[in-house]
C-alpha cells in the first residue's frame, strides 16, 4: 500500500480534514490576537474598516498556508524554486505573465495550479498572494486579481503539453521588455 492510501484510508478524507483543519487553525489564531489585545488593554477598533483589514490579513494568512501546504514542495516557501529541476522562480518574474490574457490563464491552467486539491476561491487568492508577495514590480497598473468564477471558467481546460504554451508566452513576454526566470523542464525543446 503506497503512503497516500495509507493515510486516508482511500476514503479521500485527507483534503477535506486537511481543509477544515487550516480554517479551525485560522480561526483559533485570530481568535487568540483578539484576545491577547482585549487582554493588554487596547480598546477594540470601529467594526467597518478595521473588520475588513483583518478579514484582508486572515486570507492573506489562508493563502500563504495554502501556498505552503500546496506549492512550497517545488517552488519554495521563498519562492526561487529550482532551476535546475526545471522548476521556475516566481520572484521578480512570475508577474509579468499577467501582462497577456494568455498569460494570466496560463498561471490557472498550469499542471500545479490546475491540478492542486484547492479550490477556485482558493487558488484565486493563492494566485493573487503569490503575485503581490514574489513579483509585485511586474504586475500591469490596474491589476485585476483573480477570483473563484475565472478560475473555475479557465481551470477545466488544462494543458497537454505546458511547455510549448510557456515558451511561445515567454517570447511574446521577452518582445514586450519582460524577462522570466528560466525554465529548463522540456529544454530540448526550447525555440
Amino acid at each position: 500500500m503506497n503512503g497516500a492510501a495509507g493515510r486516508d484510508g482511500g476514503t479521500g478524507r485527507r483534503r477535506a480534514g486537511g481543509a477544515a483543519a487550516l480554517a479551525c487553525a485560522a480561526a483559533i489564531v485570530a481568535g487568540l490576537g483578539m484576545a491577547r489585545g482585549a487582554a493588554a488593554g487596547d480598546t477594540v477598533p470601529a467594526a467597518g474598516a478595521s473588520r475588513a483589514a483583518a478579514g484582508a490579513d486572515t486570507l492573506r494568512q489562508v493563502a500563504r498556508a495554502d501556498y505552503v501546504l500546496q506549492c512550497a514542495g517545488c517552488h519554495r516557501v521563498d519562492g526561487r524554486g529550482s532551476t535546475p529541476h526545471g522548476i521556475p522562480d516566481f520572484r521578480n518574474s512570475v508577474g509579468a505573465f499577467t501582462q497577456l490574457p494568455a498569460g494570466r490563464e496560463y498561471l490557472i491552467r498550469v499542471p500545479g495550479a490546475a491540478f492542486s486539491q484547492l479550490d477556485d476561491a482558493e487558488l484565486a487568492n493563492v494566485l493573487n498572494w503569490l503575485l503581490r508577495t514574489f513579483s509585485p514590480a511586474q504586475l500591469p497598473a490596474g491589476f485585476q486579481p483573480y477570483t473563484g468564477s475565472e478560475v473555475a471558467a479557465a481551470r477545466p481546460r488544462r494543458y497537454d503539453d505546458v511547455v510549448p504554451v510557456r515558451h511561445g508566452l515567454a517570447r511574446e513576454l521577452a518582445a514586450r521588455g519582460f524577462a522570466l526566470s528560466d525554465y529548463s523542464y522540456g529544454s530540448a525543446r526550447k525555440p
